[in-house]
């Protein structure tokens, strides 16, 4: 099966145009991806928040992907998607284990969607994903590097985050799962072993 690369929305990503462009495996995007204009990738797969769609923060209905997830913690955020067949909607547990390939698509609540993407790629079948946008620095996005747009970033809590990431590495590194990070001075360097995109070409 083709390497995945699981797009997150760090600014470090405007540096990485090129590589991103060359990249041949499977692409995962999502939330706000749709805001980047002439991104350098186009996702095979794509996932929103609930509660950030209903609030008209994140797009209801992306251009892209062959396939489309929908997250939640909330059960009830999910009903309008149920019976919509252009959606897969995904309930998300605090301490919950990882789901393994082929098993309930139910994940781990904690890191930020990057890592319930790489949950995701996991179930779907994946054994090769690679990581990048993920800075964990602060405010700015791929589509507003500096943040100066009047957007709201979510900035999670940084234990629960990095605790989540943890897990996630050693579950699926003892199943042969193998996730690597490609983000230059990203903070989960210090959790998932560090390769930059263009040597992963």
């Amino acid at each position: 099966m083709e390497p995945l690369l699981v797009v997150a929305g760090g600014p470090s990503l405007r540096k990485q145009t090129d590589a991103l462009r060359a990249w041949k495996g499977a692409v995962f995007c999502c939330n706000r991806f749709t805001l980047w204009r002439n991104p350098p990738v186009s996702p095979d797969y794509y996932a929103v928040s609930a509660s950030a769609v209903l609030r008209d923060v994140e797009p209801n209905n992306p251009p892209y992907g062959k396939k489309r997830f929908v997250v939640s913690r909330i059960r009830d955020q999910l009903a309008d998607w149920v019976d919509d067949d252009t959606w897969t909607t995904v309930y998300k547990k605090d301490f919950h284990d990882p789901p393994m390939p082929g098993g309930d698509l139910l994940v781990r609540n904690g890191p930020t969607m990057a890592g319930v993407m790489v949950q995701i790629g996991a179930w779907m079948g994946y054994t090769d994903i690679r990581v990048v946008g993920i800075e964990q620095r602060g405010a700015g996005h791929m589509y507003d590097p500096r943040a100066k747009l009047d957007v709201k970033y979510f900035i999670p809590n940084e234990e629960k985050l990095f605790s989540s990431w943890r897990v996630i590495k050693d579950t699926y590194e003892d199943a042969g799962i193998r996730l690597r990070d490609s983000t230059p001075n990203g903070r989960l360097n210090e959790i998932l072993e560090y390769l930059p995109l263009e040597s992963a070409l």
